[in-house]
């Protein structure tokens, strides 16, 4: 296994427990926008330090003389994804959740390195194997399965 792949095994586990504080968060008062906020600003304040170190305090300067209007795109997707799972975990538990989450990224994911928008060669030039179609069929059998037995599908 690569270490981007033990790095985003350890992201999703991430995920699950960043979740789980997230809605004691929100359970003690702060409210679903209130943890995404301490979410989102605790982020930002992370990756700021880090960027002034790395690169000098006038990196916001840089950075806004590069900005284009749809840079915000990433960001609105990030909290909607995080809101989403958020919500999620406090409707239906983390197991639907995350078998939800996946099954999306899954089919979003075929999408975008089929049509070349992930950097890796597209379409004819380097179609996906059989190996992710029969791995895509299994996670949606995967899913079926998580569903069924929590009495959502």
């Amino acid at each position: 296994m690569t270490g981007a792949a033990i790095l985003c095994l350890v992201a999703g586990a991430g995920l699950v427990v960043q979740n789980a504080l997230m809605g004691a968060m929100a359970a003690r008062g702060a409210g679903l926008t209130g943890a995404l906020l301490c979410n989102s600003l605790v982020g930002l304040s992370l990756l700021g330090l880090v960027e002034a170190w790395r690169s000098g305090p006038a990196f916001p300067l840089r950075l806004i003389e590069r900005v284009e209007p749809w840079f915000v795109v990433p960001g609105l997707l990030g909290t909607l994804f995080v809101a989403a799972c958020l919500y999620g975990y406090r409707q239906q538990g983390a197991t639907v959740t995350v078998t939800m989450v996946v099954a999306g990224q899954l089919a979003a994911g075929i999408a975008a390195d089929a049509a070349g928008l992930t950097g890796r060669r597209s379409g004819i030039e380097a179609p996906l194997g059989w190996q992710t179609w029969i791995g895509a069929a299994l996670l949606v059998v995967g899913a079926v399965l998580v569903l069924r037995g929590r009495g959502t599908a």
